[in-house]
């Protein structure tokens, strides 16, 4: 039954509405079975139809073979009786006794002749004993026939006073086949006789090459009864028959079930005729070989729901089969159901425990894909609370550092008092080198503290380095000279604390303080789209291997304070060569928060 749109509308609906109410077990124990089952039903039926076909191939491949013997047969004995004919048709007299006849419009020979015609049929019926009758006939309207059972004569002779025997159609065929034998699906005697066949020639005297006559052989049915190879194949339905073309697609012979009955029966004409109405064939099944000798076809029918008997017991068998699968299938779509479901379960019950404030999942679950990502599921709880309790922890420990740090800005305070008191006691006892000392080191110090503040302006930081100097070359004897080269413009910007002059450092201990003589450091600073470059270049002993100031604690600390607040994209690059010197090039973004991490002010306190 075909469904209308609406209506399959609704059915998909239906379903979507079930699928929505049944659980998921139920919903792949269903598809399983369903699954299951129309699999079955289509080997089922492909295994019925692959057996019938099989069958049906088989039967028409052996009947074939045993149709091409019979043919073979067929052709001997057909071969046999045009032998005798056309040995008969070498005698001079019964040319003599066919152009003799005298053109008196009458039927019969004239006894001379008869008694030439007699001879001539009776030596060609002792050699074969099929043969029935032999008619001659003559151009001019004469005929004669020679019986071998003692019947029929009075039929012929009777029958062709009144219908002239050149006008037969039979006699009409054998002229046109011009001295060809011509083989006839009945008897030669005035009407269908259906106990016998027949072969017609037209004679023509090989000497003149002129036509003479007709010889027509009447031969019992019973050559061809004798032809058969196999016939029985014990099939109660199965019928052998050959068509004659001569007349048309005629039943010439039938062997089947109704062979005791009536060759005239309509079981007969039904089955023999099969081979005329090839809209039977969807009842017969039909096998078919052409006999080279005579054109007939012999066949062999035999009704379908016959040879089916046994592709039904594959039918049933398969069917049974698939009973026995299906309540397996049953079973194991049950089993697979439940290890779908088992672990989908288990997951619902871990996430209903986390929505209840379970503090950790122990559930086991298996190793198949919902199994991972159950365990998945318990791991990422698991962490999630681990890592809620190190918050928790860092939390308390981020109020004590804050604690920590209020309590250490009294000590920085204390100092820079202290640095101040030593500064007046320098001025008051004369000693300006001192005082100038302790003057750059307190600004240092306030500097590098920043009053807390991770971000400090590049105007700042260049005091810082310079401040830092003064104390170097006080220390060295002015050994070191810094030239500032910073755009004005990024003066104001903010940059995170202490990330330039820890290269001043590395450039006086490593570059400058082993170099024999002055030394000077250049530090500059530009806009370059939207990032600031710094440039710290010396002209130091240099160092043969860069990498090695990342084993440094300064070097190390500055990048990875780069890479957190303004993301790795940002770094430090380092070029050195001995002897000449080294440069190190820091790119920041000019926004302190374009490219960052963590927000400056996060750091603040």
């Amino acid at each position: 039954m075909k469904l209308n749109p609406s209506q399959l509308h609704s059915l998909k609906g239906k379903l979507k509405k079930w699928q929505e109410h049944v659980s998921l077990r139920k919903q792949i124990l269903a598809a399983l079975l369903l699954i299951t089952f129309c699999v079955t039903v289509v080997f089922g039926e492909l295994a019925y139809n692959f057996a019938k076909s099989r069958i049906e191939q088989n039967y028409q491949k052996s009947h074939i073979s045993s149709l091409n013997n019979t043919s073979k047969v067929l052709d001997l004995q057909m071969q046999s009786l045009i032998d005798i004919a056309r040995n008969a048709l070498n005698s001079t007299q019964l040319y003599t006794a066919l152009n003799d006849a005298a053109a008196d419009g009458g039927q019969e020979f004239g006894r001379t002749q008869q008694a030439v015609l007699r001879q001539t049929a009776y030596n060609m019926a002792n050699l074969n004993g099929s043969i029935n009758s032999i008619i001659f006939a003559d151009l001019k309207g004469h005929c004669y026939m020679f019986s071998n059972i003692g019947e029929g004569s009075y039929s012929f002779y009777r029958y062709y006073q009144q219908h002239p025997l050149l006008k037969e159609a039979w006699a009409k065929t054998a002229i046109q086949a011009s001295g060809k034998e011509v083989f006839f699906g009945c008897g030669m005697m005035g009407q269908t006789d259906s106990r016998e066949i027949s072969f017609a020639k037209y004679i023509i005297n090989p000497k003149t090459g002129k036509p003479q006559g007709l010889m027509a052989v009447n031969v019992s049915k019973q050559i061809l009864k004798k032809s058969l190879v196999n016939a029985n194949d014990n099939y109660p339905t199965s019928c052998y028959f050959v068509v004659s073309n001569i007349p048309k697609e005629t039943v010439v012979y039938y062997e089947g079930s109704t062979s005791s009955q009536s060759q005239d029966s309509s079981e007969t004409q039904a089955v023999g005729l099969a081979y005329r109405d090839r809209a039977n064939q969807q009842k017969y099944l039909l096998s078919e070989v052409q006999n080279e000798t005579t054109g007939w076809v012999i066949a062999n029918a035999i009704e379908k729901n016959a040879l089916s008997q046994e592709s039904k017991s594959i039918r049933m068998l398969v069917l049974i089969t698939a009973v026995v699968i299906i309540a397996l299938s049953l079973e194991v779509s049950n089993l697979i159901a439940r290890s779908i479901t088992k672990p989908l379960n288990l997951l619902e019950n871990a996430i209903q425990s986390v929505g209840q404030g379970e503090r950790h999942l122990t559930e086991a679950f298996d190793d198949s894909e919902v199994g991972q990502i159950g365990k998945k599921f318990e791991k990422m709880v698991n962490n999630n609370l681990e890592l809620s309790e190190r918050l928790l922890n860092a939390q308390i420990n981020e109020r004590e550092a804050q604690l920590l740090l209020l309590q250490a800005q009294i000590n920085p305070h204390f100092l820079y008092n202290t640095l101040d008191s030593i500064y007046c006691l320098a001025i008051i006892h004369g000693d300006d080198k001192i005082a100038e000392m302790i003057l750059a080191l307190s600004s240092n110090f306030k500097l590098a503290l920043n009053n807390g503040d991770k971000m400090i302006t590049v105007e700042n930081t260049i005091h810082r380095i310079k401040e830092y100097m003064k104390l170097q070359n006080m220390r060295y004897n002015n050994r070191f000279t810094l030239t500032v080269d910073v755009e004005e413009a990024i003066l104001q910007k903010k940059i995170i604390n202490f990330i330039l002059q820890p290269f001043v450092e590395n450039a006086i201990y490593h570059g400058l303080e082993p170099k024999i003589g002055k030394g000077s450091i250049r530090l500059e600073g530009k806009r370059s789209g939207e990032n600031l470059i710094f440039t710290v270049s010396d002209d130091g002993v240099g160092i043969a291997d860069p990498s090695s100031l990342e084993r440094g604690y300064g070097v190390r600390n500055v990048r990875e304070r780069i890479h957190l607040f303004y993301g790795e994209q940002y770094d430090v690059t380092v070029k050195s060569a001995v002897g000449k010197g080294t440069v190190v090039r820091i790119a920041i973004p000019m926004d302190r928060n374009r490219g960052g991490k963590i927000d400056a002010q996060s750091g603040s306190h």
